[in-house]
């Protein structure tokens, strides 16, 4: 299947539209899922931009006391009925997550009860709540729709391998070079993505940001996982601002998107990329054959809808480009890859990806 672009100048942001069907409902070919590849740079510091590019390079003017402080997260495996927390400074086992911190958000009134608010936050955050037979995040409860579980988690793993399938084995498409010194993914999830980038690039600090604290316990020394709300302040000091901010099908999730493009905009160095990568929910196919599986198309309208109640559309993909755009990024591109619902194509790549993605979709179908 071949990949379509966009006419748009290169850009280095990306996106990726696609939902699909469960089945062929006729004996057309199958729906595919459109993916839209969106980079952007950050303007050099030589070139005009809406945002002062000097503001990435200052130093902080006070000690970084308002950093997150290290708590210990739940391990992968595990679903404790009574939370546990450390305090700064206290010893961990081998089994222990000391690489997960918390943003204090307005909890951090001051610094000197940073102790005592990572306890009682460390505590809360685990605090899940339990609906249908599934677990749900704690941590600012009922800003993400899905589930944390271990069932969950693995359906989140399989889609990582649906995007590296479709990206050929790459993590992502941003130029960054070979030795970037700090990446941030926003919604890490179970940090998969943050996991191989750590590995692939020894040079970078990568900090995975999530609601849930459900990243693996045993991560690459330069690797690290905050729980916070993306939609929140961020709380990195310009001397912190990134060579790279990736994220990756935030749809349903966000409020405010101009905000969070450009709270990233601010939290890169100039000549930085950001890459953002989002499903259509609109499923398509090149005969229009889609146009008789009605039941499947009205399914994924109706869920629109209801994100679009809730607060956090899901139909965001086509309109990145241009949120990145009004951030004040350039070189801005919109690749748009084609994903198959099944196994019905002939080319073993695209196969395998119609597999899976049409294994973690059923699954998905089933969170509720």
């Amino acid at each position: 299947m071949e990949q379509a672009q966009s006419s748009a100048p290169p850009v280095q942001a990306s996106s990726i539209p696609g939902e699909e069907l469960k089945t062929p409902v006729v004996d057309a070919p199958a729906p595919i899922v459109a993916t839209s590849h969106q980079e952007s740079k950050v303007p050099e510091t030589d070139v005009p931009a809406p945002v002062a590019a000097t503001s990435h390079q200052e130093e902080p003017k006070a000690p970084e006391a308002d950093m997150p402080t290290p708590v210990v997260p739940v391990p992968h495996d595990e679903e404790p009925d009574v939370p546990r927390a450390e305090t700064p400074g206290t010893e961990q086992g081998p089994n222990e997550h000391d690489h997960v911190e918390i943003d204090f958000g307005e909890v951090d009134s001051t610094f000197g009860d940073n102790e005592s608010s990572t306890t009682s936050l460390a505590s809360s955050i685990f605090n899940y709540t339990y609906e249908n037979g599934r677990r749900y995040h704690a941590y600012h409860n009922g800003e993400y729709p899905l589930p944390n579980d271990a069932k969950e988690q693995d359906r989140l793993d399989l889609k990582h391998h649906v995007f590296k399938l479709v990206l050929r084995g790459k993590m992502f498409r941003a130029p960054i070079g070979p030795n970037p010194q700090r990446i941030l993914d926003v919604g890490t999830g179970t940090g998969i993505w943050a996991i191989d980038v750590a590995d692939e690039y020894p040079s970078a600090q990568v900090v995975g940001i999530d609601l849930s604290p459900i990243q693996p316990s045993w991560v690459p020394p330069n690797c690290e996982f905050v729980v916070d709300n993306a939609e929140e302040e961020w709380p990195y000091a310009p001397s912190k601002a990134f060579d790279l901010i990736h994220w990756r099908v935030l749809s349903g999730s966000i409020k405010d998107w101009p905000r969070l493009y450009s709270q990233a905009f601010k939290h890169l160095k100039p000549g930085a990329w950001l890459e953002a990568q989002e499903h259509d929910v609109r499923v398509s196919s090149d005969d229009d054959s889609v146009d008789r599986a009605t039941e499947v198309v009205d399914w994924f309208s109706t869920v629109d809808k209801a994100a679009e109640v809730f607060g956090k559309k899901m139909d965001v993909a086509d309109k990145q480009k241009q949120w990145m755009i009004d951030a004040g990024f350039v070189d801005v591109r919109d690749d748009i890859y084609k994903v198959p619902l099944g196994r019905w194509p002939r080319d073993p790549r695209l196969k395998e990806m119609g597999l899976y993605f049409q294994t973690q979709r059923g699954e998905a179908l089933e969170l509720r």
